[in-house]
């Protein structure tokens, strides 16, 4: 594991920054390239991001906070300025909002811009996911001995108990669901149906992964990021319906 990769005094450069990065960078590459094919502005893709960015890190930290009141309590200011400790879910919900925004004050098509974006959203997951491993920022299964098991002495939150590598498991997903969406694109569906499928392709491997990991039950034995997950596969299916059965010149 690779938590810090360079410091000096305040300067710290970790392991989970370089890979959110780098999956920032790859995203909007992927970003700018399918609005051309769409025929959007590319100039909306410089704007979604410079916004996406500041968004998802505090949305991450709300959802993350909002996860583990009890150590928010005993340090609410160390938990907040902490450099560890962040949602992916949480970062994607709230940059969402900002982006809604973003894209009526340019004036496009949500569904159309969230369409051509859903590759780009796999992709940035992919990399937030393998960062959480790269940094062992405590995001693990249960311990396990199966050939899969690792362990995470050198983590942010160190474990030396050999564990489900969940942050791996959704990093798999996450690949073949761009492969998914890269090649569905292609396809003549109604606007709103790739978006939708998106959702389904996050939501479902997030909720099936979360029975191996070590989360707390928020509600009715379930975890969080379990019932974000539930409300992203039913919005996908919804989307599914409610898109093929509407006329083409009516989404916006």
């Amino acid at each position: 594991m690779f938590p810090i990769l360079f410091q000096y005094k305040f300067i710290t450069i970790g392991g989970y920054g370089i890979m959110l990065g780098i999956g920032f960078y790859l995203s909007f590459l992927l970003l700018e390239r399918e609005y051309k094919l769409k025929n959007i502005n590319p100039d909306l893709a410089y704007k979604i991001l410079l916004i996406a960015i500041p968004g998802g890190i505090v949305g991450s930290k709300i959802f993350h906070i909002l996860e583990h009141l009890d150590d928010f309590a005993n340090d609410p200011v160390g938990m907040i300025f902490s450099g560890s400790g962040l949602s992916v879910y949480g970062g994607y919900i709230f940059s969402f909002l900002l982006a809604i925004f973003v894209i009526r004050y340019c004036r496009e098509s949500i569904i159309k811009i969230f369409d051509a974006t859903s590759p780009s959203l796999a992709l940035g997951y992919c990399f937030g996911r393998f960062g959480c491993h790269v940094a062992g920022d405590g995001c693990y299964g249960i311990d396990t001995t199966g050939f899969w098991a690792t362990a995470y002495p050198n983590g942010i939150v160190p474990s030396t108990a050999t564990v489900y590598p969940t942050p791996l498991f959704e990093v798999f997903f996450s690949f073949i669901a761009v492969g998914l969406l890269l090649n569905l694109r292609k396809l003549d569906l109604k606007p709103g149906i790739l978006f939708s499928t998106y959702l389904i392709l996050s939501g479902v491997p997030r909720f099936l992964v979360e029975f191996i990991r070590r989360n707390p039950e928020m509600a009715f034995g379930l975890s969080q990021a379990q019932i974000v997950g539930i409300i992203f596969t039913l919005c996908g299916i919804a989307g599914w319906i409610y898109f093929s059965k509407r006329p083409q010149a009516a989404v916006s």
